[in-house]
């Protein structure tokens, strides 16, 4: 039995996923074929390191960005590597890219079944009834579907998928890797540059509009004014994106240059530092479908501010409030401020206690759980009970 699934581009989460699926479906005699679309992406320009892999890697345009791919490319490129693959299932990534929908029709002309792939939550944007309607239809056509949490099911069943066919567990890091690289950095003493004996609030982002990060940088100076000048923690703001300078020139307008930090935009393995010595993870995204820096904060060990627009909210910030951090409304900078130093206010061993907490969440929710959930999940599609809706003539051609 062989099942395909494809991404744009392979990155350190996709590569933990896939690594963790291809071992458990290789230890039931089954075979994973993973398809990379393009060599890069331009948006994320993360590198890939390629290992003795437990899966089939074929990437179907090594020398171009995404960005740069046509449609109709796309389109014909998936469809001549199923063809040519001949899987027996698809893992088919959302409903809207054009080798998704291209692979969902393989899988229908062929006979397969096509399981959905989500990390969309109602909440993320405005919904207009006709696009819901025409996601309705596209929805029916799948006999299974992976999520993230539990606002992700729900907004699929709304959209149409049955409840019991949709598993959870699709958002996951490498949480042993990040774990262990910290842990060693932690052992070893050496701190980031510019932060010898400092506290800082981490947070891990692109630099665009609903990453939120100006009202993050308002609610950090708010924080400041506030605390004792002696113990007053910094804010380290790692990544890059179109935003950057709007965010350094309010940073030099409210006088915080000696104490936010921009290291850029930097590999997993070079985030490690800033990570393993932070004192608490912040998140304050205004739009988010998931979040996975927040599990790789987690996974290291960190107590949590993480907005509750995020995906991964409920899943890793549980109530009681306090049990892995804390959750805090994105719009409201004063709220956001009072968090920060409240975190700031508690004794070290309190944020131990929280970023241990959050580590042993988080490590229920790592590749492993992908695998296992897609592997359920692909049981589901394969059985009676998994058999997509019946979709008409006219339906499909819309």
């Amino acid at each position: 039995m062989k099942l395909a699934i494809a991404f744009t581009n392979f990155g350190p989460y996709h590569l933990a996923r896939l690594r963790a699926l291809g071992i458990s479906l290789g230890q039931r005699g089954r075979e994973l074929v993973a398809h990379e679309m393009a060599g890069e992406e331009k948006k994320y320009p993360w590198r890939a390191e390629r290992l003795a892999e437990p899966f089939t890697w074929t990437t179907l345009f090594p020398d171009h960005a995404i960005e740069d791919l046509s449609a109709a490319s796309c389109v014909a490129a998936m469809t001549e590597a199923l063809d040519r693959d001949r899987p027996d299932a698809v893992a088919v990534v959302g409903y809207a890219r054009p080798e998704s929908m291209a692979a969902l029709k393989w899988a229908e002309n062929h006979g397969k079944p096509a399981i959905l792939l989500s990390e969309t939550q109602e909440i993320d944007h405005p919904r207009a009834w006709w696009k819901e309607a025409v996601k309705r239809r596209r929805v029916r056509r799948f006999a299974a579907a992976l999520v993230g949490g539990e606002r992700h099911r729900a907004y699929l069943a709304k959209l149409g998928m049955p409840f019991d066919r949709i598993v959870l567990g699709y958002n996951a890091v490498d949480n042993v890797g990040y774990a262990s690289r910290t842990q060693a950095l932690r052992s070893s003493g050496e701190r980031p540059p510019g932060l010898a004996d400092r506290d800082y609030f981490l947070a891990v982002n692109r630099f665009v509009p609903e990453k939120n990060l100006v009202r993050l940088v308002h609610a950090f100076a708010m924080y400041r004014a506030d605390a004792a000048p002696e113990c007053a923690w910094d804010l380290v703001l790692c990544g890059g994106g179109p935003d950057e300078a709007e965010v350094d020139s309010l940073i030099r307008h409210l006088g915080l240059k000696a104490a936010i930090h921009r290291p850029g935009f930097l590999q997993e393995s070079e985030l490690a530092a800033w990570y393993a010595h932070a004192s608490a993870f912040v998140h304050p995204s205004r739009m988010e479908p998931w979040g996975l820096v927040v599990n790789e904060a987690a996974a290291c060990g960190l107590p949590l501010l993480v907005s509750d627009r995020a995906g991964c909210v409920e899943t890793l910030v549980p109530d009681p409030p306090g049990a892995t951090g804390r959750r805090i409304d994105p719009d409201d900078v004063d709220a956001m401020a009072g968090a920060m130093a409240w975190m700031a206010g508690l004794e070290p061993a309190e944020r131990n206690d929280m970023g241990c907490r959050a580590s042993r969440v988080v490590f229920d929710w790592g590749p492993e759980r992908f695998a296992s959930g897609l592997i359920e999940a692909l049981e589901l599609a394969n059985s009676g009970s998994g058999a997509p809706s019946q979709v008409s003539r006219e339906e499909y051609a819309r």
